[in-house]
């Protein structure tokens, strides 16, 4: 998922101190409420999906030991374990097409999450005074830059919801993109019986012919890349570094051009 945005706020803030590279801030109120309850709604509907899931797992399989512990008790344990797998399959089955009919719930969490992820970072990037800002969302993690004055920023689960603002020369320092590539095989194998043909030379007898049966394998390969953009940066000489990422999936094009902006909004292309 991707987010973007852009303005122009009121003139142009003076900056950060040199002695304060680094400027940490709460999110409001407002939005830490919010995201408290929108987390915990979420945690509600995740044990009502898992519990349904295992209902629809053990109600077939309650019947199924129910029907074999019956025909134990009557004497039948052969045919009893048959008749227990095929019931317990075919309630399996049941449970599977009600399911299918009934649809499965879905949880409004991520979406709620990122909408006011959104409201929060368009209510704080203004406020920061710091000239033209343009930011980007992936999930729930958001990066900006302000080129006129040489800003970072970052807000995300990453600082545990608080806004980053950096002076991007004094701190940042390497931004690049990291590509990571998995590959995924499936293999298929159909069989194909050619005819049979009968020959009787008596009422009684009967010979039967070999036949010709024709195998074919297939093998799908599944490709998928990801583009994570990575940024270093550092409070301080001495300090230990730390690092920003935000997964761009498959599109390496806006990885790149957010990779090209904050390294020019901070002095390093």
């Amino acid at each position: 998922m991707t987010g973007l945005n852009f303005g122009i706020p009121r003139p142009i803030g003076t900056g950060l101190p040199t002695e304060q590279p680094i400027l940490l801030t709460h999110a409001a109120s407002t939005f830490l409420d919010a995201h408290a309850r929108i987390v915990a709604a979420g945690k509600v509907i995740k044990a009502r999906i898992d519990k349904r899931e295992t209902q629809m797992v053990a109600v077939p399989g309650l019947i199924a030991l129910a029907t074999l512990l019956y025909c134990v008790f009557h004497g039948y344990i052969v045919s009893g374990v048959i008749l227990a797998a095929i019931v317990g399959f075919g309630a399996l089955c049941l449970a599977g097409m009600v399911s299918a009919v009934i649809g499965k719930p879905t949880d409004p969490t991520p979406a709620q999450l990122i909408a006011i992820g959104v409201e929060e970072v368009q209510r704080f990037a203004p406020l920061m005074n710091r000239g033209r800002y343009q930011w980007v969302r992936r999930d729930y993690d958001f990066v900006g830059v302000f080129p006129d004055t040489g800003f970072v920023y970052y807000f995300g689960p990453t600082t545990r919801w608080q806004h980053l603002l950096m002076a991007g020369r004094q701190t940042v320092r390497q931004v690049r993109v990291n590509i990571t590539t998995k590959i995924s095989q499936t293999s298929t194998s159909t069989t194909a019986h050619g005819r049979r043909y009968a020959l009787a030379p008596t009422r009684n007898v009967a010979v039967l012919s070999k036949g010709k049966s024709t195998t074919t394998h297939q093998t799908s390969t599944t490709t998928r890349t990801s583009h994570v953009l990575e940024i270093q940066y550092q409070a301080g000489a001495g300090t230990a570094p730390a690092w920003l990422s935000l997964n761009f999936g498959e599109d390496g094009r806006l990885a790149e051009d957010w990779r090209l902006m904050i390294a020019q909004t901070a002095g390093l292309a």
